[in-house]
Formats: C-alpha cells, sequence, structure tokens
C-alpha cells in the first residue's frame, strides 16, 4: 500500500487527532503528548508545524487518498550536530503493518538528502519496541547501540536503541541485505534468469535453479549484497562458504552500467583472503571474464545446469595485468 507525504494543513486537524487518539501509540512517543488528544490539540501542533523554521523541522503529514493517517518529522540538531537530523514518526493502528511507515521513511530521507545539507538521519525507538526498530532497518538505517537506562517512560526506566542512516555520495550504493530484503532480492534473480541465462538451459536445469533459489535452508546460509538505485533494488550479488559466488544478477534496465563491478567490489571488502569461486552459467562467462576470473576446468552440466568452473585469485590477477608507459 503506498502512501504520500506532504506539508501539513489546518483541515488535518480532524484526521490527525483521529490517528493520534490511542494509548498505543502514544506510549512510544516521547512525554507532552495529551490523552486524549483531541482536535485542539492537534490544530496546535499542526500551527506550529507551519510557522516553524523549514531550514530545521522537517514535517509532513503521512497520507493516504489525501487522508492524513500519521505524521513523520524530522529535526535539525544543534551546534556541531547541526547537519544532523532526528526523525519521528507514527502512523493510525489500522494502517500498521502494511508497510507504509517503511515508505513513509524513506521518502523523507530522500528529502533530506536530495534537497538539504543534512548528512545524517537517526531515530531513537525504546528497545522493546520491534516493529518500529524492524521498519528502521527496512528502510536502510543501520544498528548503532543500545543506550541502558536512557528513559524513563510511564513510571518505567527503560533502554533505547540508536539508528542511523547517511547520505552517500556514491552512485548506485551497495550494501549488505536484511532478511526482510531477501524475498524481493529472489525475485529479482529469478527474473533476470529467467530472461538471460534460462534460453541456455534445459527444463530441467531452469526447475534446478528456481528448487535452489527457493530452498528456505539453502537461502539462510548465504549473505545477500543489494545495488539500489534510491530505494530500488536494482542488483544482487549472494555468497555461500567457503567464498564462492552463488547468483549474481542485475536488473535489465540496469545492464552496462558498472553495477555488477560495484556490487563485486563492495562484497570483496568483507574478506581479508581475496580469492573466490564461481560456477558461470555460458550467458555470463564473460562477465566474469571481465571481473578478473579465470577458468579452470571445462563447461559441465549437472541436474540440467550448464556452468563453468572459474577463480579469481587478486595476486594471481595484480601480476598477470601488463602495463605500458
Amino acid at each position: 500500500m503506498s502512501c504520500v507525504l506532504r506539508k501539513w494543513r489546518m483541515s488535518d486537524a480532524k484526521d490527525l487527532a483521529k490517528a493520534l487518539n490511542n494509548e498505543k501509540i502514544l506510549n512510544n512517543l516521547r512525554d507532552g503528548l495529551p490523552f486524549p488528544y483531541t482536535e485542539q490539540d492537534a490544530y496546535n501542533y499542526i500551527v506550529s508545524m507551519l510557522s516553524s523554521d523549514e531550514n530545521s523541522t522537517f514535517a509532513y503529514a503521512i497520507t493516504k487518498n489525501d487522508i492524513a493517517i500519521g505524521s513523520i518529522a524530522a529535526f535539525r540538531q544543534n551546534n556541531i550536530h547541526r547537519q544532523t537530523a532526528k526523525i519521528g514518526y507514527y502512523l493510525s493502528e489500522e494502517y500498521w503493518g502494511r508497510g507504509i511507515m517503511t515508505q513513509a521513511i524513506r521518502r523523507l530521507c530522500d528529502i533530506l538528502f536530495e534537497t538539504t545539507d543534512i548528512i545524517r538521519i537517526y531515530a531513537e525507538p525504546f528497545a522493546y519496541n520491534t516493529p518500529s526498530i524492524r521498519v528502521l532497518e527496512k528502510a536502510g538505517f543501520l544498528y548503532e547501540g543500545t543506550m541502558k537506562n536512557n528513559a524513563v517512560k510511564n513510571g518505567k526506566i527503560l533502554d533505547m536503541t540508536l539508528y542511523s542512516i547517511t547520505r552517500t555520495t556514491q552512485t548506485y550504493p551497495v550494501r549488505r541485505l536484511n532478511k526482510e530484503e531477501i524475498p524481493e532480492a529472489k525475485e529479482l534473480c529469478l527474473r533476470v534468469f529467467l530472461e538471460f541465462v534460462a534460453p541456455e538451459y534445459s527444463p530441467e536445469g531452469v526447475a534446478a535453479f528456481q528448487a535452489a533459489l527457493n530452498d528456505p535452508e539453502r537461502t539462510r546460509r548465504l549473505v545477500f549484497y543489494g545495488c539500489f538505485d534510491g530505494d530500488k533494488l536494482i542488483g544482487v550479488l549472494y555468497m555461500r562458504e567457503p567464498q564462492h559466488i552463488g547468483g549474481f544478477f542485475v536488473d535489465a534496465l540496469y545492464q552496462r552500467r558498472g553495477i555488477g563491478r560495484r556490487l563485486f567490489d563492495a562484497m570483496r571488502l568483507d574478506y581479508s583472503h581475496q580469492v573466490f569461486t564461481v560456477n558461470s552459467s555460458p550467458y555470463a562467462v564473460k562477465i566474469y571474464s571481465h571481473l578478473g576470473f579465470k577458468p579452470i576446468e571445462l563447461e559441465q552440466t549437472v541436474n540440467g545446469l550448464r556452468f563453468t568452473p572459474m577463480l579469481y585469485n587478486e595476486k594471481s590477477t595484480k601480476s598477470n595485468t601488463n602495463y605500458t608507459n
């Protein structure tokens, strides 16, 4: 379910009061919000947001069909932290669990990173608030630590967690994927496989690939890396032990832009021993060769899967490089 972020309107007061008049939401926010939360309270909040400094307060209504169903805001910090913003958010209970908040957080981060000088955005959810933590992780935030006994809420001393996301100047950034992102990664892999690799495989080979991709026990042992264009996943590389590339796929619209190289180089940073193997499909042999892989055996066929075993060894790759003056 998609949502739209827009500036607050005075006419949103009724919908905002309806969304926030809920103790389940208030119990996960800072103190200071009244309960019951009235239309006048909502009106006062909207006035304060609309009259605030637009270079320091970035406040938006989360809307569905132009109706306010939640709130999201980021607040610029002071002094040496003036290029850092703290984010806060909440959503009407009836819309929980639909991916709306993840979308809203990603969009607000895009706005800040694209239109302001903010370089870091952070959040401090209560440590027990697992849904909020999962939303941040899905939006690309990284865990930085737990702050012990950091708050007193409703008479209880609570731990809080620290999550952040930072601006990247890199085009098409690459990072490890979390477990919630793996289904999307597998969908991309299958889509690219069927378009480019499957035509060279027998029906048995296609079925074998799909069975391996959908094997939950095998997936559990894999490490996935993803390349992004904004919040769109455009490339995937996944590794299995010891240092073997299990799959390597780039969206058709993004091929020949260096995405494969970005994925490969980012993966290599996690390994001190720069030796990797892969069983390359016929389609990908040339691609792996450009990355520095060499065939180590002739093409084989197992369970209908055609592949050429290949090896990347950084030392031999460097020693074989020709230099000219």
